[in-house]
């Protein structure tokens, strides 16, 4: 990614609908997996939100590529080191919850990445992955953010079970925003190039910003019954053999 969204993400990962949504249904969804003191790690950690949001459950540890975010993570007093998640500087079986997020579809060699989350994860342990949905939903967004692809649930399922992972749970989320986000989407893929420029991110400042965070608060609560049909992301959870 440019140093425009490494920074964006610096300035809006504590306060942007985006970001702070994601936490909390993240945070939903792992929830009956959780035990005392575990040992976590982020892998793709960026800007370090989601490792203080983590901290509560255990130590953690993060992982980026990118040496400004790991920087900035370390000003906060988190653990963070400049390493590829292809690549993990770990010994086999450390952790007992791995956390990915939206950092698959940034990989060439996804496999790669996917094989070291699993062995990094203790046996018993828990990968928990999320990427984003649908490749009818590519537009400028994915191309400024150094995307290879989109999932869809049949996809990441079975990428997931080519390595010893069962699978506890798959759904999407972002379900009611799907609509919005198409809509703009389209229209700005219409555009001529000079004037699509911009990340997604940019949606939802002032009142749109609370608007939109309320409502992936609305979907936090209906994922402790029940999985959403489509989404713009997807959350998959996954159990070491």
């Amino acid at each position: 990614m440019n140093q425009v969204i490494y920074l964006n993400m610096i300035e809006q990962e504590k306060s942007h609908w985006w970001y702070k949504g994601r936490r909390e249904i993240i945070g939903q969804v792992i929830k009956p997996y959780l035990q005392p003191a575990m040992k976590i790690l982020d892998a793709g950690c960026g800007a370090g939100g989601n490792m203080e949001y983590m901290l509560k459950y255990g130590s953690v540890v993060g992982v980026d590529i990118a040496p400004e975010m790991v920087k900035h993570c370390r000003k906060k007093g988190l653990s963070a080191y400049c390493e590829s998640i292809t690549a993990l500087p770990f010994a086999d079986h450390v952790f007992d919850l791995v956390i990915c997020l939206d950092v698959l579809e940034h990989l060439a060699d996804e496999r790669a990445a996917l094989a070291e989350l699993t062995r990094v994860v203790r046996p018993g342990g828990v990968v928990v992955v999320s990427v984003p949905a649908f490749n009818w939903l590519w537009g400028e967004h994915d191309i400024l953010n150094n995307h290879y692809r989109r999932y869809n649930y049949g996809q990441l399922n079975r990428l997931v079970k080519e390595f010893p992972l069962s699978i506890e749970r798959t759904t999407y989320f972002n379900f009611f925003l799907l609509p919005i986000v198409w809509a703009v989407r389209q229209f700005k893929n219409s555009l001529p190039g000079f004037l699509n420029k911009r990340t997604d991110l940019y949606l939802g400042s002032g009142r749109l910003n609370r608007l939109f965070y309320q409502v992936l608060k609305i979907e936090q609560l209906i994922l402790v019954f029940c999985n959403l049909p489509v989404g713009v992301s997807q959350v998959l959870v996954a159990r070491k053999k």
